[in-house]
């Protein structure tokens, strides 16, 4: 029968967290409905099905196998990504170049692109969980763990266990003011965000991530800094360590209202020529005293919620789009793409600073 095909359906424990995460991968979302979405990839659909209390799917077994035309490029971009590989790229006797990888929750994808001159009608895409009668071996048996890589990890950025795709030490002194307020050198920010360079105090080496991809990691790193303010003492949360530094609940604010900004800042610089977006005094927001007011779990949703309406500017986002530009403060100018590498630093560094502020509190 003409135009048939199979679609492959895998429970996920958190959708939005899971969109993200297979968006860093290449897919493509084609609608999103509240617990369902429909990707893309390539010729390929695939759909997730929230279940949040779903057993693993290690435990359930599901999963899926991509047909691809290379294998190698694949691997090579989604293991730089950030994708756990519990099966390196190899040549099996079945006319198949496959390697195996898993999702945030543990589903099974084998990777496959034919052997030129081999027998690939001879594979089995159906057997994905690594029976060893088509002569593969189980990528499941040979991992060294089934866990799921963390919702921020490697993203062209360090890989870490479970929360970010930067190192986070704690921040030894103030760090440069990277909103361009009173007293900040014009080029504080800009060596961090365009220049390549590591920045002290959160690990983030912030030009090296795929434009195309800071959407993506934007809402893993808000969602992982959303679990530190949801698991954090409410006291602690509210206190300030030293005079000079924020609350982690204040950064947590400062953060919720940065992604709001930038999304904006984005939507005004792809709808309009060169426009004047001004200056957000950002420590102004802070020192009136309210922040520390807000509820948690408010401020929690809120920045899984700003974090995706930013996500969804940047899809907007033509391959001519990133260099458009707008000005900002005595004619300073930021192109789009400066304005999203901005706003992943400012999450991933002021979840440094959220660790940091709990940590002191307590000693």
């Amino acid at each position: 029968m003409s135009g048939t095909t199979a679609v492959p359906v895998l429970p996920v424990s958190d959708l939005v967290r899971s969109v993200a995460w297979y968006e860093r991968l290449g897919f493509r979302v084609r609608a999103f409905f509240d617990g369902y979405a429909i990707l893309g990839f390539d010729g390929a659909e695939l759909h997730l099905n929230e279940f949040a209390d779903a057993p693993p799917a290690t435990e359930t077994f599901s999963g899926a196998y991509l047909r691809v035309a290379d294998a190698d490029a694949v691997h090579a971009h989604w293991a730089a990504v950030g994708a756990r590989i519990i099966a390196e790229p190899e040549d099996q006797p079945y006319g198949i170049r496959e390697f195996a990888t898993e999702d945030l929750d543990g589903n099974l994808w084998r990777i496959g692109a034919a052997i030129a001159g081999g027998p690939a009608d001879g594979h089995r895409p159906g057997d994905l969980q690594g029976d060893d009668s088509a002569g593969a071996a189980s990528p499941r048996a040979t991992a060294a763990s089934s866990a799921p890589p963390a919702a921020g990890a490697d993203q062209n950025e360090p890989t870490e266990s479970t929360e970010s795709a930067a190192a986070e030490p704690a921040p030894a002194g103030p760090e440069p003011r990277l909103d361009g307020g009173p007293g900040t050198a014009e080029d504080a920010w800009h060596p961090l965000v365009v220049g390549g360079e590591t920045c002290a105090g959160c690990g983030l080496v912030n030009g090296e991530l795929a434009a195309r991809a800071i959407g993506a990691q934007v809402r893993d790193e808000a969602h992982a800094f959303g679990e530190i303010l949801a698991t954090a003492d409410d006291d602690h949360v509210r206190v300030r360590s030293t005079p000079t530094t924020w609350s982690a609940l204040e950064y947590g604010v400062h953060v919720r209202d940065t992604l709001a900004l930038f999304a904006e800042r984005i939507i005004r610089t792809l709808a309009e020529h060169d426009p004047e977006l001004g200056w957000w005094d950002h420590e102004a927001a802070i020192e009136d005293g309210f922040a520390n007011e807000s509820d948690v779990s408010a401020v929690v949703d809120d920045l899984g919620r700003n974090a995706a309406k930013l996500s969804e500017a940047l899809r907007l986002v033509t391959d001519d789009d990133w260099d458009r530009s707008a000005t900002r403060r005595s004619g300073e100018r930021m192109t789009i793409e400066v304005q999203a590498r901005f706003a992943l630093h400012e999450v991933v560094h002021h979840r440094a600073d959220a660790r940091a502020a709990l940590a002191a509190t307590a000693r």
